[in-house]
């Protein structure tokens, strides 16, 4: 009975290895398909009307969706840092490229001394070491598993 359960085990095991290769796949290819994506969203992220905070947290949210369970945790604490920022701007109603920073009112018309300071309370954290660390294993692994270069 013991050889049987060990044989079974065995005779599995790379079922559940391709499940996990499979995932990494999926994800190393959402990688690629949206390091384009990211790169273009940078170079457009001062053109007039654009929220590249926003589209950005879209596609970080999709790679965070399509990560496997050993860099999920650094997704979700860079996302959710992102989400800060973008929740920030949307509820003082100013888009990023149009926002001046500076907790005086005043520094960008419309947006009050509490929201700008919550604005900049979600920049500080979106700059804070324990983003930055995720931001950087985020970087390594793309690298070193998916062979993808993010520029985070």
């Amino acid at each position: 009975m013991t050889t049987r359960v060990l044989l079974a085990g065995v005779l599995l095991l790379p079922v559940g290895l391709s499940g996990c290769s499979s995932a990494t796949e999926t994800y190393c290819a959402s990688l690629a398909d949206e390091k384009q994506t990211l790169t273009d969203l940078a170079g457009s992220a001062q053109a007039p009307g654009a929220d590249a905070f926003a589209d950005s947290l879209t596609v970080f949210r999709r790679l965070r969706d399509d990560a496997p369970g050993d860099i999920r945790d650094e997704w979700d604490t860079y996302v959710f840092a992102w989400e800060g920022v973008t929740d920030a701007f949307t509820a003082a109603g100013v888009n990023p490229q149009d926002y001046t920073p500076g907790t005086t009112q005043g520094s960008t018309p419309g947006v009050t001394e509490e929201q700008a300071r919550a604005i900049e309370d979600a920049a500080a954290e979106l700059r804070s070491p324990r983003v930055l660390d995720a931001g950087k294993g985020i970087e390594q692994h793309a690298r070193d598993v998916c062979k993808v270069d993010l520029g985070l």
